[in-house]
Formats: C-alpha cells, structure tokens, sequence
C-alpha cells in the first residue's frame, strides 16, 4: 500500500482534517502519513477504516496494537525520533478517529546498541536455565535465522518436521520483506519442535494445521512484545548469574547462524538469502532451488546446534 493510498482512506482524512487546524505545516502532515504507512505495513492492516470499526467494536484493544506497533519499531533499529513521532501518528490517528488510549503508561525507547555476537557456551548456559517453549524458540530462531516476527506468525503447517533437515516456509504476507522464502532448521531444534507440540497436546491444546506454533498457555497467538520479553528476560538472568555485562538480544541469534553458517564455507549470498535479507530474495538468486539451498545448510548445520 502506497502513502497516497493510505491518505484516501476517510479515517485518515479525519486525522489529516485535524492537523490542517492545527498546524499548516506540510512536513508535519507527510511525516504522520509515513507514520501511518509503516503501521499498517508492520501490523499487517489492509483497510484503515476497518480497523477502526474493529477497535470501537472492541475486537481489538487499540492501546495493546498500539503498544506492540512501537516495540516492532524500536526493534527495526529505527532512530528513537523516528519511533516517537511514528508512534505520535498513530495517537493522532486513533483519536480523530474518537478513539482514546486508555493505557498512557509511556513507553521507553532506548538508544540502538550493536547486537553482542553470542558464543556457543554463552548459548548453552541460556538453553540450561529456560522452559521447553523458550529452548525451543532459541534454538529455532538460532538455526535457522528467522525474525521474532517471522516466528510469532509461524502455523504449524508453515513447518516440514519430517524433512531432513526441517524446513520452515515463511509466507510473503509475515515476512519483513514481504517475500515468500525457505530456509531449514537442525535436528535439535526438530527434536524440541516435537517435545514442545507433545507438551501442548498433553496440557489440552487442540492441534491444526492453522494453529499457531509458538503461543500463550491459553492457546492464543503470542504478541512480539510477549516474545522479545522472553527472550530478553532469559538472557538477562544467565548474564547477571554469570556476571557479565547484558549484551545480548533477540536479534544476536540471527547474527549467530549467519556468522557460524559463513564460518562452515557457505557463501554469505546463500546466508543471506536463507535470513530473508531483501537484496538476495531476488535477482539472480532467485535461481537456486530449494534442493540446493538445502544442500548448502546441511553442510554448515553442525556449526548451528548447541547441545552435542
């Protein structure tokens, strides 16, 4: 959806109404449908007035939407003014639109540090100290180099457990780049896949394909907000248990398959194109089948499991 597209729509004309009384400012006016733009390409919104209709409906909770938009944003490694003004759009948004936030607890955005490049002891000790879900996520996420959000959106039939090694299909619709790709995951990862599915059919959950992989103990789809949590949450208490400094995120575990996959001689093109980076789900690139993808990890897989 294109910037002049989102302008036609009569709730963003409500907003753009409003701004026009208060300032006559064009840039102000372009940065809140840039604001606007990044929302609904983020959270995945086809119609703006919909939306609107499914938050006065109370379908969705405007402060919980609008809550994970700017956590997803502060962990893009946008600039912290870009975050605060792309989330004053969308609280511009929502109220000319007669919807207020009732949660106005302010949310933190930090400076972006470099993501700490995690060893694999520094991996172990966190897989000793955590849950069945969160061992199970850490060691998807490590060895195959998908995205928090990429993962949070994964159904159970997006997964080929039974294939040597498991592959993961990633629908253009969830990914960042907004393009389908495959990429593969280890047999460790496979193993606590199947501990994990066995663990929510013995605590009740029923099963589809359609079913999210990873959620909420109640069954539901986790938030990004949720996950990042998780994540940050266990590596912040092996690092304060062993004393080191808290460096790493959830996005060191990409920057750890990369670099192992690149250190086992797969060319970065391939590593890269297996991560989802745009510039090589294109082109030239495009010509690789999944066979030969496939045969690329296997050759680096050793380099991404953690626990022989």
């Amino acid at each position: 959806m294109e910037i002049a597209d989102i302008a036609q729509f009569k709730s963003t004309q409500k907003m753009l109404g409003e701004l026009k009384l208060l300032t006559r400012s064009e840039n102000t006016e372009r940065t809140y449908l840039k604001g606007l733009n990044s929302f609904v390409q983020t959270m995945n919104i086809d119609n703006l007035d919909e939306f609107v209709e499914k938050i006065k409906s109370q379908t969705l909770n405007a402060s919980e939407v609008h809550k994970d938009f700017v956590i997803s944003m502060a962990n893009k490694n946008l600039a912290p003014k870009t975050v605060g003004a792309w989330s004053a759009a969308l609280r511009k948004f929502l109220l000319a639109n007669g919807i207020e936030l009732k949660n106005t607890t302010q949310i933190k955005i930090y400076n972006i540090h470099e993501d700490t490049l995690p060893s694999r002891d520094d991996l172990k000790k966190i897989l000793s100290s955590c849950s069945l879900r969160t061992k199970t996520i850490i060691l998807l996420l490590s060895s195959s180099g998908l995205r928090v959000g990429e993962l949070r959106n994964l159904k159970i039939s997006d997964i080929d457990i039974n294939s040597e090694p498991g592959v993961v299909r990633i629908k253009g619709l969830t990914a960042k780049e907004r393009k389908s790709r495959t990429t593969f995951f280890s047999n460790e990862a496979k193993q606590a896949l199947l501990q994990y599915l066995d663990h929510r059919k013995n605590n009740g959950h029923q099963l589809t394909d359609d079913s999210f992989m990873f959620t909420t103990n109640d069954g539901s789809q986790m938030s990004y907000q949720n996950l990042q949590f998780i994540l940050n949450n266990v590596f912040k208490k092996v690092s304060k248990k062993e004393g080191k400094r808290y460096g790493l995120h959830a996005h060191s575990l990409r920057k750890f398959f990369k670099t192992q996959l690149i250190s086992a001689g797969v060319p970065g093109p391939i590593v890269d194109r297996l991560a989802g980076h745009a510039r090589y789900l294109s082109r030239e690139y495009e010509l690789y089948t999944e066979d030969q993808l496939k045969e690329w990890f296997l050759k680096g897989m050793k380099t991404v499991e953690l626990l022989g």
